[in-house]
């Protein structure tokens, strides 16, 4: 019998498994310095995204020669350098709407107007760019 399905154990559909209640153990809850500790973090990792992009002049290569090679090897460069600008500011913005989401519960928590978190770090202008995969 090694290896068969127990058909007569366990939930039957997907309708049993969510309507089955919590398990056991199964719960986690923040407190208000575990929130701020969080918010603070993810401010902090966008600061580190905001510098990357400050430090990173890429997408202006130019090509060191007037021949196909040399043009093809600095277009290459620049798509791969304007991508990874896109990548910095995503990140930048990704780390921004989890700052937010957990300022927001805090702010719920604490009975107080939401605060905005893009006053606690330095902007970025959003990019435009849908290269997907990026």
């Amino acid at each position: 019998m090694g290896g068969e399905l127990n058909r007569g154990s366990g939930p039957r559909g997907l309708s049993d498994i969510a309507n089955s209640g919590p398990s056991e153990g199964g719960t986690f809850v923040y407190d208000e310095a575990t929130l701020r500790s969080l918010v603070t973090k993810w401010v902090e990792l966008a600061d580190h995204y905001h510098g990357s992009l400050n430090r990173t002049a890429m997408g202006a290569v130019q090509p060191p020669g007037k021949d196909f090679a040399s043009e093809a090897m600095a277009g290459s460069a620049n798509s791969s350098g304007k991508a990874y600008m896109v990548y910095l500011t995503r990140n930048y913005w990704y780390c921004i709407r989890q700052a937010q989401l957990l300022q927001d519960t805090l702010d719920d928590y604490l009975g107080v107007e939401h605060h905005n978190v893009i006053e606690f770090t330095k902007p970025v202008e959003p990019t435009g760019s849908s290269q997907g995969g990026i």
